[in-house]
């Protein structure tokens, strides 16, 4: 007998079915619509895990439940105009599923305001954080896109805002919810970073460098102080009132965050962008001279449409160590009050760290890895544009509980991606993703998704 969530479920992927079946292959949009794109699907796994690249960075869209998936995913968004002093823009990205408990997933659901620089948003809202390639990365070390979107109010500048010539400056500020399902329920998020960019902004030419932290704290939550003077608390990293639960050297809340370094160098046919950036959970991680854990990438990004390789992208990623210039090395995305670094049950944080569930909303990461990561994206013909993920992973357990050398786990994540124009804004995409190793068994999975777009 199907729940009457199951149901829902269902008649939601008719509806929008039936949208994507019925609209024009010319139509207009409204006026306050500039996308509307209706998504259909399926992916079929051999094992109930799906691959890697089947659910990592897809902020939580593919359940991780059972083998088998379908889904219906609708997209509709209006941008900001930068030409205007004053506008509103907003975005809804929806996924029903018919394999999950889950049976609605919510990326996109936000309203936003546009004042000459500034951005002011609240709801849910998919971002890319950091100096990495956003395109190609992993994601950054502690803020992926790897869970489910958190709901957020946030105050931004519209990407790089020029201060001089020479200087310029990306920064933001928000407030999020991380809801009920935590060993602290309704705990709050705070998130920072600011971001300077020195040297021109021209496009096709130049070198720039770039320099940034990325700060973030989990606090408040019941039984916890979460008033105007304890966020003030959080934000300049102070102590808080007694019984409050303090870190990071007594500061309010569960901090954490990277230090961040990236080169870009700029030409008419190509571009190279080189960057790095380390963990820190407390004081020790602040030193980033230390040369322990780190996130080191560099891609090519080629200008030059005639060549089969449009983009190229290398990651390492190690965080063996735990930044231990101590006896205390820091336990990465975890937290001895506030737990682990989890939204909804996926990481928060690299994909490439796993957690393991435990009771009541706990879990445990494996935080000691050491990964090779690469991305391609090719370009043949119009039919056949194939982006190619590899990654190489080796887990050796976590901080506090370490695995020998000859203990540890090692796995091959494949992906190959192939996204083909069919005609009138319609388009096929097929999937093809296999995870191997010695201390796991092949597991290939299958899927094809067909959508239509109408800008």
């Amino acid at each position: 007998m199907q729940t009457p969530t199951k149901n829902i479920c269902y008649q939601s992927i008719f509806l929008l079915l039936f949208l994507i079946l019925s609209v024009p292959a010319q139509a207009a949009l409204p006026t306050g619509i500039d996308t509307l794109q209706v998504s259909t699907g399926f992916l079929f796994s051999k094992q109930t895990l799906p691959p890697f690249w089947a659910y990592a960075n897809n902020n939580g869209r593919v359940s991780t439940e059972r083998a088998s998936s379908m889904f219906t995913r609708l997209r509709i968004n209006k941008h900001a105009d930068d030409e205007k002093t004053f506008d509103w823009y907003y975005g809804v990205d929806v996924t029903a599923r018919t394999n999950s408990s889950q049976d609605l997933i919510w990326t996109d659901a936000y309203a936003a305001l546009a004042y000459k620089n500034l951005r002011l948003t609240l709801g849910r809202k998919a971002e890319t954080f950091g100096l990495v390639d956003t395109l190609l990365s992993s994601g950054s070390t502690v803020y992926s896109r790897n869970a489910p979107t958190i709901p957020k109010v946030s105050l931004a500048t519209n990407g790089y805002v020029d201060l001089t010539e020479w200087l310029a400056v990306n920064a933001y500020l928000a407030h999020g919810w991380l809801g009920e399902e935590r060993t602290i329920p309704n705990s709050l998020l705070h998130e920072k970073f600011v971001y300077l960019r020195l040297g021109e902004s021209y496009p096709d030419q130049g070198l720039n460098f770039y320099a940034g932290v990325h700060d973030l704290a989990v606090w408040g939550g019941d039984g916890q102080p979460s008033g105007l003077k304890d966020l003030l608390n959080v934000f300049l990293g102070k102590g808080g009132s007694n019984g409050a639960i303090t870190e990071q050297q007594n500061a309010l809340g569960d901090h954490r965050g990277t230090i961040e370094f990236a080169l870009q160098q700029k030409e008419s046919d190509r571009d190279f962008f080189l960057y790095v950036q380390t963990m820190f959970e407390d004081g020790s991680g602040l030193r980033f001279w230390y040369p322990g854990d780190y996130l080191l990438g560099v891609s090519m990004i080629n200008k030059n449409k005639e060549s089969h390789f449009a983009r190229i992208n290398l990651e390492l990623l190690d965080t063996r160590s735990g930044a231990i210039i101590t006896d205390y090395p820091d336990d990465y995305l975890t937290n001895g009050y506030y737990g682990a670094w989890v939204y909804k049950g996926f990481g928060i944080g690299t994909p490439f760290i796993p957690f393991v569930k435990g009771a009541d909303n706990s879990y445990s990461p494996l935080n000691r890895v050491r990964v090779i990561n690469t991305g391609v994206m090719m370009r043949f013909t119009k039919l056949v544009n194939p982006l190619v993920r590899v990654a190489y992973i080796e887990n050796y357990g976590s901080i506090g509980n370490p695995l020998p050398d000859n203990q540890k786990t090692s796995m091959v994540a494949c992906d190959l991606t192939n996204t083909t124009p069919i005609a009138h804004g319609w388009s096929l995409t097929q999937q093809l993703s296999l995870d191997a190793g010695k201390s796991i068994s092949p597991n290939p999975a299958f899927g094809l998704t067909i959508t239509k777009t109408i800008e």
